[in-house]
């Protein structure tokens, strides 16, 4: 009798653990174009993949360079984003294009949003 009180309450301990966690997802930029892209980001702490860069620009912006459906991890956030993302401007150049995000809202406007608009997760940009 005991024993199977202390495995409901072991199980229940865990459970109640675990469900308050907060998720952890990855943050990544997807190339799903035909053509290579480059990526230029002035990175933060948080920023971390394993793609070497290809050069650092003069105004300290890394670039790297996405290879057509391509797929590049550059750091992981704890539930909301905010505070978490991996870069504080980004660049994504993708033939004679280039689209420009130097702060926090812009950076999250290129995030993929979920149908009813909140940012679709793991969180991902997706280069079109």
């Amino acid at each position: 009798m005991t024993k199977q009180i202390v495995v409901i309450l072991t199980f229940g301990l865990l459970t109640a653990l675990l469900t308050g966690c907060d998720p952890y997802y990855s943050i990544t930029i997807t190339n799903k174009t035909s053509d290579t892209a480059q990526i230029l980001v002035k990175e933060t702490i948080n920023f971390r993949t394993e793609k070497q860069k290809s050069l650092t620009t003069t105004d300290g912006f890394d670039v790297y360079k996405l290879a057509p459906s391509e797929q590049m991890q550059v750091g992981s956030a704890i539930s909301e984003i905010d505070n978490d993302i991996p870069f504080e401007q980004i660049k994504i150049v993708r033939n004679k294009d280039t689209v420009t995000a130097n702060n926090l809202e812009k950076i999250k406007s290129l995030f993929d949003k979920k149908i009813f608009g909140g940012l679709q997760t793991p969180y991902n940009i997706s280069i079109k």
